[in-house]
Parts: structure tokens; C-alpha cells; sequence
């Protein structure tokens, strides 16, 4: 009996959490590189998910058996019951503590078992519009494809009810009066799992913070406050748009367009400069066309002109490279030259069939995706050329009165005022003089970088702002924003500490913002083509949720951001910023290390939660291990990996600091890098062009971290 006390004993060990968080990573990191690999070879992404996060065990060569997520989650469970009954400490200081464990072991149990009970069924039922009728209703196992042996009927089983869940995936014509709905049924008894889980762990979270933190903190002020305060803002940003069926309908005509004109696009009333810097955007990734020597321009030209020369002068445009081609095999199927970026209407007008059969092919093959999206272009091209792309309201209309002018004039003025490249120059030459001021120690600079600082939150909140009000939604939507706000939350930091903080660290500044610029710098000349206002899949565009889970993922990137740059400067500094007989808690660059390492990892927890949320509703399901997901899902298992080692003191201090300088690489990765795969339902946030930027960065910073580590003495305290 002693013994196997001691052996469910040593299961508790924060040894053996350690090494159960080292397998998760690696397992998602190869389960994502397995999606991405199977995709590419023409093969749906759900092989690789379910041989990594739908098993028990991974057979190497057919005989070796590795655990696989499954497998893992059971020894994961294990381990956290263990530790509740042996290890986690008592009391009600501890109660958060004990209830966000308790929801894991909820939640690894119950998704383990639930996975095992959940049944998946494909339905189908016959509609007769004229009558406005569904009938016939009937469902069947996924593995009956001649639909023979229906295992339920009826009408009733369309209504969402506890245990099944019934998702509409569209409808195909069979006759004149007829069509065929199709569904997909599950049944899922343990649906609710994830949301017990969500609950218990904001609930331990909460507690801990209230009992554990606050309770030893004689301040008054409530961060937590704040910040909710700030996502309830966010979230008043509902989604509204303007619609063409709101427009009547004798007030579209065709006539000369200006940038301000209102056009109508696919439903959607946008100004003319918006429509065609999104348009050439599509076409070619950029806003602007540079002229080559053999074109009938010179110089840059403004999108809005190549979308009037297409209409008005086609003989002379087909010949401009609009058309950026991605891949080279795609390039010598259309028997273009290989080297070859970029391509005319003209090269590819004698290819417009061959276009049509590729893009029609039903696989996800890279070369099959890019030629869809460059005959969908193609079209949009023609669609211009043949005046039938958009309609202009006519600015005669009695009825122009329904357009919000003042909202598309915002617009255009978004555009000429350049917020983007105005705050990357004030955060760039504020990072200037806050380099200059550690060399020099003066006030004067000092001030002067902080006031830059300020300026340059006070231009991006502004910008941010701005898009709000034109977009009618919250701008979070896609990577530029995204990037964007990170780098707006990284200078407010800033900002907030020279404002408000009496002893604030001044060496931090000048690496919190050249992050920051760099991101600037990121939205602007890479990611520059998500500043155009584009229609936004309807999917992003549906749920507060969605807003709230984008706003907390990005407050908990920043904070991983901030954590991986305060490692940085503790390495820097050496045994004066780390724990020593003088100082046994480590200076407070070291305390605000652990402190914005927590908060970017609880933030990042909470965003993945309220993004598995609003996943359930938009999508049908809680999670599917797609690679975005896997992404958060490694940001989180690296910051519980490095606060369990601190824990444990399986690490030093120096150790800690060492390991969190990998922080903001991995956050890049997990945030930029699974996006370049272009696999699952997050790959619409793909940026071709942000690779080199991205792998730039990973080898500098990999470069500064080695000097780091070597420049660091070994800590001999700990």
C-alpha cells in the first residue's frame, strides 16, 4: 500500500507536469507541421488532427507507440487529481488555485470522454419553397454514404436539444420546386464541458487574484476594472452596414467617379478610393501600381486610376503587371515565364480556360487555391473592364440623402492622412532619443521620449478610432489590426508608466518601444494591404463574443510580448536584476517579469476561451485543434511550462529569465507563423509577404539571446 501511495505520489510532482507540458508542446508543434504537410499533398487537414489530437497513441513505423494527445490528457489528469490530493497546498488563500485546477482536471476528463461518446451523423430533408415546407427529414451514420438505414426521422430533430446539436450546411437545387437541405447532427452529451471548464477556471482565476494578489496590496486601484472597462468598450462597437437595398434604386447610375463617390459592392456602400485600393490590393498585394519602363506611366500610381484606366482604357492597361502570381508551378502551367512576380491581363487572357479548369478542381492543393484566386481576380478584372464590378449612387438622387457621406468622406481622409506611417516615425524617433537618454541620463530627453510616447498612443487610439467609426465595427478583424492594436497596448504601457508610475524602470523604454515600432513598422510595409476596408467574412463579422476574445488575445500577446522584453533587459543587467542575499526576491524588473508573464498568460487562456465561445456558435464546434488554435494553445502550455518550472525551482532565476526571452519568438510564431501555413478556417489571415520579416526577426533575436546568455553570469544564489 505504501508503495503505490508513493508512486501516485511522485504522479503529483511538478517534475513530471513539466515533462507532461515539454510532450504537449512538441506534440502540437508536430501536429501542426502534419496539418500543413497533409494539406499540401491534397489531402484533408483532418487526417493529421485526428493521428495527433483524436488518439491515444502515435505508431512510429507501425511498432513504436508514442502518446498522442489523448493519451497525454489522460496522463495529464492523473497528474492534477495527484497533486489536488497530495501536493496543492490547503486554506482559502489557495481556493482559486485549487478551482482552476479542478476545472482542468473538468475539463481533460470530460473532453477525453466526450470525444469517446460524441456520435456524428449527416442529415438531409426536402424543401418545397412554394409551400414553404421541410419535410422528409432523416438522418444517418457518416459511414452510410447510399444513406440506407436512416437511425432517426422527423421534423424534430432540426430543433437544438440536449444531447444533440444539429448544424445547416446548405441546400443543393434538385428540381424547379425541390431542393435538398443537408445537416450535420451530433450526438454530444458532454457538449458542455468546455464551458464548465471556462466558468470554473474565470471563477479560480478571479478568486485567486482577489484573495491571493489584491489581498496583499494595500492600493486601491483596480486594475482588473479597467480592463473590463475597456472590453465593454469594445464591445459597443456592434457590427452595423450599410446595405444596397437601402439605397433606392433610381439613384444608380454610372458617371465620372471621384474618391469620395459612393459605390455599391457586392451589397456593400463604400467610397470609390476603397473599392480600388482594395480591389488592386487583391490583385497585386499592394495599394499603389509601380510603373515598369516599358509601361505608359511613369512613377506610382494611385489605385483609383488603374481602376478608371481598366474601365476607360483597356487596350493600354491590359498590359500593366497587376496580377501578383504566388507560386512558380502555377506560373508554368499557364506556360508564363517561371521567374516571373507579376503578369498582365493580356499574358493571361489566351490562358482564361485553362484558368477556369484548375480553379474548378475540388482539392485544397496550394497550386489548386492559388489558381482559383487568381481566376477570381481574373473575373473582377473583366467584371471592371465591363462596367459591371460596382454601381455609383448619383450624387443627383433625391434620395442621396440616404448615404452616410460623412462616414465615406472619414474614409478617404483615413487614407490621405496616413496614421500608420505617422505613429511608426513618432514611436521610431521616440525610440531614438529614449536610446540617446541612456547615454546621456537628461531629463530633457527623457521627457521629450515619453511625450513622443504619447503622441504616438494618442495617433494610433485615434486611428483605431477612425476605423470604428467606418467600418461600423470593431477593428479586429484581421492581422493589420490585430498587429496594430498590440503595438497601441505596448505604447500605452509606456505611456501609463510615465504618467502615472513614480519609480518606474527607465531602461525599459527602450525596448519596449522598438517593439512596438517594429510592429508599426510591420502593419505598415508589410501587412499594408489590411488597411483597405475590405468586406469582412460574414463569420467575423457575427458575434460580440468574437470581439472580446480578439481584444483579451491581444491583451495576453501583449503581455507575453512584454514578459519575453523585460527578460531581455534582466539578462542585460545580470545578478543586479536577479534574486540575491540582498535582495531575495529579485529587483522589480525581475518582479514585473513573473507579474507580466502571468498576465499575459491568464489573458491568453481567457482570449482562447471566449474564441472557443464564439468557434461553438459560428462554427459548430468548441475547438478543432485548427493550427491558429494550436497556436494559443502553445503560448499557453510555454508560459505554464516556464511558471511551473519557477515553482518548482527546477530552474534558476537566471534560467527563468533565460527561457522567457523566448517568449516574444514563440507569441511571433504562434501569432504570425501559423498564419503563413494557410491551413484551416483561420487561414484567411495569410500575409505571403510577412515571411522574411518574420524569420529576420527570430534569427536577430535568437542572435541578441545568445549574447544574453553568455554575457550573464551564472547565478550562484540559487
Amino acid at each position: 500500500m505504501k508503495k503505490i501511495s508513493s508512486f501516485i505520489y511522485r504522479l503529483s510532482s511538478l517534475k513530471f507536469t513539466a515533462v507532461l507540458l515539454v510532450a504537449f508542446l512538441l506534440l502540437t508543434f508536430w501536429g501542426v507541421l502534419a496539418q500543413a504537410n497533409v494539406e499540401s499533398a491534397g489531402y484533408s487537414a483532418s487526417i493529421a488532427v485526428d493521428r495527433f489530437f483524436g488518439s491515444y497513441f502515435i505508431w512510429i513505423l507501425g511498432v513504436v507507440p508514442l502518446p498522442a494527445f489523448k493519451g497525454l490528457a489522460l496522463l495529464a489528469a492523473v497528474n492534477v487529481a495527484a497533486s489536488l490530493a497530495f501536493r496543492m497546498p490547503r486554506g482559502l488563500k489557495n481556493a482559486g488555485l485549487w478551482l482552476m485546477h479542478i476545472a482542468l482536471l473538468v475539463l481533460l476528463v470530460g473532453g477525453v470522454a466526450g470525444s469517446e461518446i460524441k456520435r456524428e451523423y449527416n442529415g438531409f430533408a426536402t424543401m418545397l419553397p412554394s409551400k414553404n415546407r421541410i419535410e422528409n427529414v432523416k438522418f444517418f451514420e457518416v459511414s452510410d454514404s447510399l444513406r440506407l438505414a436512416p437511425v432517426r426521422e422527423g421534423r424534430r430533430i432540426l430543433e437544438n436539444h440536449w444531447p444533440y446539436y444539429v448544424q445547416y450546411r446548405g441546400n443543393v437545387d434538385m428540381e424547379p420546386d425541390k431542393k435538398v437541405a443537408m445537416y450535420k447532427a451530433f450526438y454530444d452529451p458532454l457538449h458542455f464541458v468546455p464551458y464548465a471548464f471556462t466558468v470554473l477556471f474565470l471563477l479560480g482565476a478571479a478568486l485567486h487574484y482577489a484573495v491571493k494578489v489584491r489581498g496583499s496590496r494595500k492600493s486601491s486601484s483596480c486594475v482588473a476594472t479597467k480592463i473590463v472597462a475597456l472590453v465593454a468598450l469594445a464591445m459597443l462597437a456592434l457590427p452595423t452596414n450599410v446595405r444596397a437595398d437601402e439605397i433606392p434604386s433610381d439613384a444608380l447610375i454610372w458617371f465620372s467617379v471621384g474618391r469620395e463617390t459612393p459605390v455599391i459592392v457586392e451589397g456593400e456602400l463604400r467610397p470609390f478610393d476603397s473599392f480600388a485600393r482594395g480591389f488592386l490590393d487583391d490583385l497585386s498585394g499592394r495599394v499603389t501600381y509601380k510603373c515598369r519602363e516599358n509601361d505608359f506611366c511613369e512613377g506610382k500610381i494611385p489605385a483609383v486610376h488603374i481602376v478608371e484606366w481598366i474601365k476607360d482604357l483597356s487596350e493600354k492597361t491590359k498590359d500593366l503587371a497587376l496580377f501578383k502570381v504566388l507560386r512558380s508551378d502555377v506560373l508554368d502551367a499557364l506556360q508564363l515565364p517561371s521567374e516571373a512576380r507579376y503578369v498582365s491581363y493580356a499574358e493571361l487572357a489566351p490562358s482564361r480556360d485553362l484558368l477556369k479548369l484548375y480553379a474548378s478542381r475540388d482539392d485544397n492543393h496550394p497550386a489548386t487555391v492559388e489558381m482559383r484566386r487568381l481566376y477570381s481576380n481574373f473575373l473582377q478584372y473583366e467584371a471592371i473592364k465591363n462596367g459591371t464590378a460596382f454601381t455609383v449612387v448619383d450624387a443627383a438622387s433625391s434620395q442621396y440623402a440616404a448615404v452616410d457621406k460623412g462616414r465615406l468622406a472619414t474614409e478617404v481622409f483615413y487614407h490621405k492622412a496616413n496614421f500608420a506611417l505617422w505613429g511608426f516615425i513618432i514611436s521610431f524617433i521616440a525610440c531614438l532619443l529614449a536610446s540617446l537618454n541612456q547615454l546621456f541620463k537628461s531629463r530633457k530627453l527623457d521627457v521629450a521620449a515619453n511625450g513622443l510616447c504619447v503622441a504616438s498612443t494618442a495617433v494610433l487610439t485615434t486611428m483605431l478610432a477612425l476605423r470604428t467609426y467606418v467600418a461600423m465595427r470593431p477593428p479586429m478583424s484581421n492581422l493589420y489590426e490585430i498587429v496594430l492594436l498590440v503595438a497601441l497596448l505596448l505604447m500605452a504601457f509606456e505611456s501609463g508608466a510615465f504618467l502615472f508610475c513614480k519609480n518606474r524602470t527607465y531602461a525599459l523604454m527602450v525596448p519596449v518601444v522598438l517593439m512596438a515600432t517594429a510592429l508599426l513598422f510591420f502593419a505598415k510595409f508589410v501587412l499594408e494591404v489590411g488597411d483597405t476596408f475590405q468586406p469582412i467574412p460574414t463569420v467575423l463579422n457575427s458575434s460580440v463574443f468574437l470581439t472580446v476574445h480578439v481584444f483579451t488575445i491581444a491583451l495576453g500577446f501583449a503581455g507575453m510580448i512584454l514578459s519575453g522584453i523585460v527578460s531581455h533587459l534582466v539578462l542585460f543587467r545580470g545578478n543586479a536584476a536577479l534574486p540575491s542575499v540582498e535582495q531575495p526576491k529579485g529587483s522589480p524588473l525581475y518582479s514585473l517579469l513573473y507579474g507580466t508573464l502571468v498576465f499575459g498568460a491568464v489573458f491568453t487562456v481567457v482570449g482562447t476561451l471566449l474564441g472557443g465561445v464564439w468557434a461553438d456558435f459560428a462554427w459548430g464546434r468548441f475547438w478543432g485543434f485548427d493550427p491558429k488554435e494550436c497556436g494559443a494553445l502553445f503560448v499557453i502550455l510555454w508560459a505554464m511550462l516556464a511558471l511551473h518550472l519557477r515553482a518548482g525551482r527546477m530552474v534558476s532565476a537566471r534560467g527563468f529569465a533565460l527561457m522567457n526571452c523566448f517568449n516574444v519568438i514563440v507569441t511571433f510564431l504562434c501569432w504570425f507563423g501559423v498564419n503563413l501555413l494557410g491551413v484551416g478556417l483561420h487561414s484567411y489571415g495569410f500575409q505571403s509577404g510577412s515571411v522574411i520579416w518574420l524569420v529576420a526577426f527570430v534569427v536577430v533575436d535568437l542572435i541578441v539571446i545568445t549574447f544574453l546568455a553568455k554575457k550573464a553570469r551564472p547565478d550562484t544564489n540559487h
